[in-house]
Protein backbone atom coordinates (compact mmCIF):
# COMPACT_ATOMS: atom_id res chain seq x y z
CA UNK A 1 0.00 0.00 0.00
CA UNK A 2 1.31 3.62 -0.49
CA UNK A 3 -0.55 6.55 1.46
CA UNK A 4 0.95 9.66 -0.22
CA UNK A 5 0.00 12.55 2.49
CA UNK A 6 1.63 15.10 0.74
CA UNK A 7 -0.19 14.52 -2.52
CA UNK A 8 -3.61 14.99 -1.34
CA UNK A 9 -2.88 17.86 0.59
CA UNK A 10 -1.65 19.63 -2.53
CA UNK A 11 -4.19 18.29 -4.44
CA UNK A 12 -6.89 20.11 -2.51
CA UNK A 13 -4.39 23.44 -2.20
CA UNK A 14 -4.51 23.18 -5.67
CA UNK A 15 -8.23 22.16 -5.89
CA UNK A 16 -8.86 25.70 -3.93
CA UNK A 17 -6.30 27.54 -5.57
CA UNK A 18 -4.09 28.31 -2.57
CA UNK A 19 -0.83 29.01 -1.94
CA UNK A 20 1.41 27.61 0.84
CA UNK A 21 1.38 30.76 2.45
CA UNK A 22 -2.27 31.16 2.16
CA UNK A 23 -2.66 27.65 3.55
CA UNK A 24 -0.30 28.03 6.41
CA UNK A 25 -2.01 31.23 7.18
CA UNK A 26 -5.51 29.17 7.60
CA UNK A 27 -4.53 26.73 9.37
CA UNK A 28 -1.96 28.45 11.60
CA UNK A 29 1.21 26.13 10.31
CA UNK A 30 4.61 27.56 8.78
CA UNK A 31 4.15 27.61 5.18
CA UNK A 32 7.86 26.36 4.48
CA UNK A 33 6.96 23.06 6.66
CA UNK A 34 3.70 22.47 4.46
CA UNK A 35 5.94 22.52 1.42
CA UNK A 36 7.69 19.82 3.11
CA UNK A 37 4.73 17.41 3.75
CA UNK A 38 3.20 18.01 0.38
CA UNK A 39 7.47 16.69 -0.72
CA UNK A 40 7.24 14.31 1.46
CA UNK A 41 10.22 15.12 3.49
CA UNK A 42 7.98 15.56 7.01
CA UNK A 43 4.79 13.49 8.39
CA UNK A 44 2.02 15.49 9.86
CA UNK A 45 0.75 15.47 13.66
CA UNK A 46 -2.79 14.84 14.13
CA UNK A 47 -3.58 17.82 15.43
CA UNK A 48 -2.01 19.56 12.15
CA UNK A 49 -4.11 16.94 9.89
CA UNK A 50 -7.15 17.56 11.97
CA UNK A 51 -7.23 21.51 11.13
CA UNK A 52 -6.53 20.65 7.45
CA UNK A 53 -9.46 18.48 7.54
CA UNK A 54 -11.43 21.08 8.99
CA UNK A 55 -9.93 23.84 6.54
CA UNK A 56 -10.94 21.60 3.44
CA UNK A 57 -14.05 20.28 4.56
CA UNK A 58 -12.93 16.98 4.26
CA UNK A 59 -12.69 14.18 6.66
CA UNK A 60 -8.97 12.52 7.76
CA UNK A 61 -8.96 9.24 6.15
CA UNK A 62 -9.13 11.01 2.71
CA UNK A 63 -4.90 11.94 3.72
CA UNK A 64 -4.64 8.21 3.51
CA UNK A 65 -6.49 6.89 0.77
CA UNK A 66 -4.68 4.82 -0.82
CA UNK A 67 -2.84 5.66 -3.99
CA UNK A 68 -2.30 3.16 -7.45
CA UNK A 69 -4.17 1.74 -10.38
CA UNK A 70 -6.13 -0.39 -8.04
CA UNK A 71 -8.13 2.32 -6.49
CA UNK A 72 -8.43 4.41 -9.78
CA UNK A 73 -12.31 4.35 -9.36
CA UNK A 74 -12.46 5.56 -5.85
CA UNK A 75 -10.01 8.53 -6.75
CA UNK A 76 -12.28 9.12 -9.45
CA UNK A 77 -15.36 9.46 -6.73
CA UNK A 78 -13.31 11.53 -4.11
CA UNK A 79 -12.09 14.01 -6.83
CA UNK A 80 -16.23 14.43 -8.29
CA UNK A 81 -17.04 14.96 -4.76
CA UNK A 82 -14.15 17.70 -4.28
CA UNK A 83 -15.53 18.92 -7.59
CA UNK A 84 -18.98 19.24 -6.49
CA UNK A 85 -18.45 20.67 -3.52
CA UNK A 86 -16.21 23.18 -5.23
CA UNK A 87 -18.88 23.83 -7.34
CA UNK A 88 -21.87 24.09 -4.33
CA UNK A 89 -19.41 26.83 -2.62
CA UNK A 90 -19.38 28.78 -5.85
CA UNK A 91 -22.58 28.70 -6.28
CA UNK A 92 -23.17 27.12 -9.83
CA UNK A 93 -26.24 26.37 -11.26
CA UNK A 94 -27.46 23.15 -12.86
CA UNK A 95 -28.44 25.15 -16.04
CA UNK A 96 -24.81 27.10 -16.33
CA UNK A 97 -22.76 23.30 -15.51
CA UNK A 98 -25.05 22.67 -18.35
CA UNK A 99 -24.16 25.99 -20.57
CA UNK A 100 -20.53 24.95 -19.88
CA UNK A 101 -20.80 21.17 -20.57
CA UNK A 102 -22.27 21.93 -24.24
CA UNK A 103 -19.38 25.00 -25.27
CA UNK A 104 -17.26 22.06 -24.43
CA UNK A 105 -18.46 19.61 -26.52
CA UNK A 106 -18.05 22.44 -28.83
CA UNK A 107 -14.40 22.83 -28.37
CA UNK A 108 -13.88 19.64 -28.60
CA UNK A 109 -15.08 19.01 -31.90
CA UNK A 110 -13.26 21.74 -33.25
CA UNK A 111 -10.24 21.04 -31.74
CA UNK A 112 -8.10 18.01 -32.93
CA UNK A 113 -6.65 15.94 -30.22
CA UNK A 114 -8.52 17.26 -27.17
CA UNK A 115 -10.18 14.23 -26.30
Amino acid sequence: MNFEVGDRLKELRMLKGITLKELGKAVEFNYSNLSKIERGERKPNIDLLERLAHYFQVEISYFFRETGSANESEDFNSDLLLLFQDIKKKNISLEEIRILADALEKIKKKVPNLN
